[in-house]
């Protein structure tokens, strides 16, 4: 299947990547960033003029920003340039669609001192293919309000009850402040009923922390 897809759309084995702490993306998701650093400004410069517009979005797992050395998660997904603005204080605004997840094989930095990555799509065919069947989501928004009032995060509480996205689990994951181990493991976890029943187990574990927490403050 992916090696059709790869015919139809001629995606590539080597893609720019963005590193980002902390920052995950899904297929069918939107990201919005805010470029400013030359290098990545050189990175979307080269994405847009290419047809497929791809970067890879992935997280470091250690960093050193003084002699820029990372480690990367194996892990990261590809998210097409939709939208594109350049500021006046010589930023790029866009946002990516994510596209698929890919398996990272190696990675060096180029002679614009921005990162290329040589990726696998392989173990991921299935994100070419999405079933979207939409949910209620019930229990995980009940869980999801508890989650936010345990963290006094402000939010819409009636809103939340609206959403009926086949994907409602992948944007939570990504906007949700969980430690970045646990946004890399839904990343990795393949399937969305596997992801949603994993992030429900997340956030209950945080619920019960701060329930304990309150407890032994008293």
């Amino acid at each position: 299947m992916v090696d059709n897809f790869k015919k139809e759309i001629k995606l590539p084995d080597i893609i720019p990547i963005f590193p980002l702490k902390g920052v995950v993306m899904f297929p069918d998701t939107y990201l919005p960033l805010n470029i400013f650093e030359p290098r990545y400004l050189k990175m979307i410069d080269q994405a847009i003029s290419n047809k497929n517009r791809l970067i890879g979005m992935i997280q470091p797992i250690n960093s050193n920003e003084s002699n820029d050395k990372f480690s990367f998660y194996r892990v990261g997904c590809a998210g097409k340039i939709i939208k594109f603005e350049e500021t006046d204080d010589n930023r790029y605004l866009i946002t990516l669609k994510g596209l698929s997840r890919f398996s990272l094989i190696s990675e060096k930095i180029n002679d614009k001192n921005f990162r290329e990555a040589n990726i696998d799509w392989r173990n991921f065919s299935k994100d070419f293919n999405v079933n979207e069947k939409s949910s209620d989501f019930r229990t995980l928004k009940t869980t999801l309000k508890k989650y936010f009032k345990s963290k006094k995060i402000k939010a819409n509480m009636e809103a939340i009850d609206t959403f009926n996205d086949y994907n409602f689990v992948d944007q939570i994951t990504m906007i949700c402040p969980l430690a970045n181990n646990e946004k890399q493991l839904l990343l990795e976890t393949t399937s969305i009923s596997k992801r949603e029943k994993l992030l429900q187990t997340i956030l209950d574990s945080y619920i019960s922390e701060e329930y304990i927490s309150d407890i032994s403050k008293h």
